[in-house]
């Protein structure tokens, strides 16, 4: 059982290293979780919130691993591989519209975007940790891992 955590911990922290969209999605729920802070969201909300995030996550850990067994069974251009690349593409492109929506329906309220702007204009240290975050995330998604490109992953999606 232990063996099982921690090959799926494995999984994502692989995910984590050589995914950059997944970082990018680790960020934006970092950033969402955060903020829901400000709002009297209700269980509901919150579970909903939950499940838009983890609808992100795991598509976008399946689109990967799709990615990845395409690769290594299909080296060369192959018409079915890059559709089914691109198939696994618009699930994840799918699942962020949801979330995105999701997000508008909970966090679109001017009178908390307004609470949210006052907090952190009521400080300059609280403005500077906010930059200091963004910075960091923006260091942590493009640039502290390399993104793995294999030449399969090019080749089957980008020759026409």
């Amino acid at each position: 059982m232990l063996k099982s955590f921690k090959y799926a911990f494995s999984g994502i922290i692989s995910a984590v290293k050589y995914e950059r969209n997944f970082r990018f999605h680790i960020v934006l729920t970092i950033y969402a979780l955060w903020l829901s802070r400000f709002y009297d969201f209700t269980k509901i909300e919150y579970s909903i919130l939950f499940i838009a995030i983890s609808f992100v996550l795991v598509s976008e850990l399946f689109n990967t691993s799709i990615e990845e067994t395409v690769d290594l069974v299909s080296p060369l251009y192959n018409e079915k591989a890059k559709r089914s690349k691109d198939v696994a593409a618009g699930a994840v492109l799918i699942s962020a519209l949801c979330a995105i929506a999701v997000g508008i329906m909970l966090f679109l309220n001017s009178r908390v975007i307004i609470k949210i702007y006052k907090y952190f204009a009521s400080s300059i240290v609280k403005l500077f940790i906010l930059v200091i975050s963004v910075v960091l995330s923006i260091f942590f998604i493009f640039f502290l891992f390399k993104t793995k490109k294999s030449n399969c992953h090019s080749i089957n999606r980008e020759k026409q």
